[in-house]
């Protein structure tokens, strides 16, 4: 199943180069537009035009990923609440600015799950860092908590880099990766890149994504466009949009240095203009994101999914509907195996919840054994088992509790107690388990092992709370 058929791809691809060539895109930083001049193209002031010529030989660079379903669909938790700057407060009930504490939770929740599968500071910009370069202090903390591969949304800014000296901050934190973890060969981490919407490159963006290129890292382009606010009021006007900012940066990226792999995602949503605030939990984000992920596969360009997106600012029925529907519904829409997921994010990316991390980590491991089956067997003794069970008319004394555990999971955090009308409790026992879930693994935790000279370079960066 699909959404899109070729024609509409291949309008709108049409339509965004030539958005390219008349409307043009802007590129906030001077050294980007001189390179973009020597290359003949036609520039006014900072508005970029990019002709056909220009974007096919950019095209032509930009490695290839052919899709090929592989059947072996699956959830995956890239890392906890993407970047989060308010955490909702699991005991309060408030919303309340992130901090150092809230960071290193996350840390150690993260650890201590096998769903995991990449790191990222996930509290953006914590209160509490004392650091003189809070961005390389972020990327530290990483490095001290976590030993996942460093796949980061989290970019330096000029509020929190040293000075404002946005593309030392870069170098250093990519440099500071490469010293702790050993890696010899790049990459030696993955970042994500958002474009400023409408149309547009801001210089903070531009840095980071120069520094990715020169440093040889993994770089994704995701652009997030609200409809009727920062882009077109239509879907596929957005669409249009979205697929001629990637293309202009697929074009920068690739005069810097040709042959440089780019991925794509999508975070582009409708607004919900009664508060003006974006909306992920609905069917339009769905569909933008993924008529967006096929006119990627249809041109060859790498493109992924993400799901357990909630708009909601409580552990409730639409937290948990959001989540599972963003996360879920991709697979029954169009020709997609994996889907990435950062547990825990509420009020669409503002906001992060530990229990609600908790509760999506619960989502993955269900929906996983949905998606992926369960490798029965028959049991060889099955036949003399229901003759037996004629005489006992029970399984409890003939049965085998090693097929029982190996077929059967009963979830330990979702509630499965029922209705006793003689036992009634105000206390509501997912919550519980919840948080007995959340102590446990808090305390599970071991810091990663590091050298002295290991952890004599990240204490010059690590907020004075988190220092050895």
């Amino acid at each position: 199943m699909k959404l899109l058929n070729s024609e509409t791809i291949e309008s709108i691809y049409e339509k965004a180069t030539d958005i390219l060539a008349t409307v043009g895109v802007e590129f906030e930083m001077n050294s980007a537009v001189e390179l973009f001049k020597k290359k003949d193209a036609t520039v006014d002031g900072r508005k970029v035009f990019i002709s056909q010529s220009l974007l096919k030989e950019a095209l032509d660079s930009l490695p290839k990923v052919k899709y090929t379903p592989t059947h072996n669909k699956r959830l995956i938790a890239a890392s906890p609440f993407s970047n989060a700057p308010m955490i909702i407060d699991d005991i309060t009930g408030k919303i309340r600015r992130g901090n150092i504490q809230d960071a290193v939770k996350m840390y150690q929740l993260a650890e201590t799950c096998d769903l995991y599968e990449s790191v990222n500071p996930g509290v953006a910009d914590p209160e509490g860092n004392d650091n003189e370069d809070q961005y390389v202090s972020q990327i530290a903390m990483m490095l001290k908590y976590s030993d996942k591969f460093p796949n980061l949304s989290l970019r330096a800014t000029k509020s929190t880099s040293k000075n404002g000296d946005v593309y030392t901050s870069a170098k250093k934190a990519i440099q500071l990766i490469k010293e702790i973890k050993g890696y010899e060969s790049s990459p030696v981490l993955g970042q994500g890149i958002c474009p400023m919407a409408p149309l547009s490159y801001d210089e903070e963006s531009l840095i980071n994504l120069t520094v990715l290129v020169e440093e040889e890292q993994d770089i994704t382009i995701f652009p997030c466009t609200l409809s009727f606010m920062t882009g077109p009021e239509s879907l596929l006007g957005i669409i249009v949009h979205d697929m001629a900012i990637c293309l202009a940066g697929v074009v920068y990226v690739q005069l810097l240095k040709p042959g440089t792999s780019v991925a794509f995602s999508n975070f582009s949503t409708m607004t919900d203009m009664r508060s003006l605030q974006p909306a992920y939990g609905s069917p339009e984000f769905l569909h933008v994101q993924i008529m967006f992920y096929e006119v990627c596969l249809h041109f060859e360009m790498n493109c992924f999914l993400c799901g357990c997106l909630s708009d909601g600012t409580r552990n409730d029925y639409q937290g948990g509907f959001e989540s599972c529907f963003t996360s879920i519904a991709p697979y029954y829409m169009t020709h997609v195996d994996e889907i990435w997921c950062h547990p825990g994010i509420m009020a669409a990316f503002a906001g992060g919840s530990f229990k609600k991390m908790i509760l999506d980590e619960e989502l993955l491991i269900n929906c996983n054994r949905t998606l992926q089956g369960l490798n029965l067997s028959f049991d060889p003794m099955l036949k003399d088992k229901l003759a037996e069970s004629l005489e006992t008319k029970s399984f409890l004394t003939i049965g085998s509790p090693a097929i029982y555990r190996k077929e059967h999971r009963v979830s330990n955090i979702f509630d499965k107690k029922g209705i006793d009308p003689d036992n009634f409790s105000s206390i509501i026992p997912i919550d519980v388990n919840v948080s007995k879930e959340i102590e446990k693994r808090c305390a599970a935790y071991i810091l990663p092992d590091r050298s002295k000279a290991q952890k004599n370079r990240l204490q010059k960066y690590l907020p004075t709370e988190c220092k050895y």
